[in-house]
């Protein structure tokens, strides 16, 4: 019986002889399962009513890969920096304007490439409201430099570490579920975030993992606010109480952010959660990444977008 395939993008390529299939071995970077196979494979691409100039590249593997993916996912495809991502590979097709604008939700989402495009006024009044911060990037994916956290208003007593390349910045990641923190910035974090919980009144109950910080949902209608300072007090990523807190029942809900050991890769990665229902645009012709306030509000979602995977107006 044949073996049923899937593609993906963005891989580690191991180079054959000429006579023979050339083998490719692409991450499933939820699980980090690697297979024992896989074949590197082009195809042209139609987005949209968009045909891309050239075929682009993939890699089939079995369907193992899919496991620990959203139910239904077919795939998994890159939009990193990497020359093999599905977003260089469409830029470099169809010669877009390097610009990609994500938009994830519980249940879905939009990702645009290209120019900004939108099809209804409240959109284009989200896009317009963005607030834009350096970007830094490397093979891995996309950073920002936070300079300082705030808990209600409050500057937490750290020092966030930071150099001329990524290493010390934070990473914005589909892909960790929840945000982590080296573990030292976490328990001054969570102490912080404590204090301030209990100034509003909030009851801790028994941790439920991988949180630590949980409390009682009952009575209580808001929640600390924190703030990611970038690069100056004027440019802040705001997270209120939707994007911090997960609620694990009726009754229980659970700080979002968790630790991430003493030597994590990077001293912070902001997770899905914390991108749920926020526009994130990374425009890598001039090096910023803007973002928006959470979509809920103003009473909407990523999920309410009209706008498809690549609108045929996007490039």
């Amino acid at each position: 019986m044949a073996k049923s395939h899937h593609r993906h993008h963005e891989a580690q390529t191991q180079f054959p002889d000429q006579n023979q299939p050339c083998q490719i071995f692409p991450e499933n970077t939820i699980t980090g399962m690697v297979p024992r196979e896989g074949n590197l494979v082009q195809d042209t691409v139609a987005l949209r009513s968009i045909e891309t100039g050239q075929p682009l590249v993939f890699t089939c593997s079995p369907t193992q890969q899919l496991n620990g993916l959203a139910i239904g996912a077919k795939g998994m495809a890159g939009l990193g920096g990497a020359r093999s991502s599905l977003s260089s590979q469409i830029f470099d097709s169809v010669h877009a304007q390097r610009k990609i604008t994500v938009c994830i939700s519980s249940s879905s989402g939009v990702v645009l490439l290209g120019r900004d495009s939108y099809e209804s006024q409240s959109e284009g009044e989200f896009f317009r409201s963005l607030t834009f911060s350096p970007l830094f990037t490397n093979q891995k994916g996309y950073f920002i430099s936070v300079n300082s956290i705030k808990i209600d208003g409050r500057r937490l007593s750290l020092s966030l570490p930071k150099d001329q390349g990524t290493k010390g910045r934070t990473q914005l990641s589909s892909i960790v579920p929840y945000t982590t923190m080296e573990s030292s910035i976490y328990d001054t974090f969570k102490k912080a975030y404590m204090k301030a919980a209990s100034a509003m009144n909030m009851t801790r109950v028994t941790s439920l993992a991988p949180f630590e910080l949980c409390f009682s949902s009952k009575g209580i209608d808001n929640v600390p606010v924190i703030d990611l300072v970038l690069q100056s007090e004027l440019v802040k990523w705001r997270i209120y109480g939707r994007n911090s807190m997960v609620r694990l029942s009726s009754d229980v809900m659970c700080l979002g952010f968790v630790d991430g050991g003493l030597n994590p890769e990077y001293p912070v990665v902001i997770g899905g959660y914390q991108l749920e229902d926020v526009i994130v645009q990374f425009d890598l012709d001039t090096s910023m990444v803007g973002f928006s306030s959470s979509l809920l509000l103003k009473h909407s979602s990523c999920s309410h977008f009209k706008s498809g995977f690549m609108p045929a107006e996007s490039v």
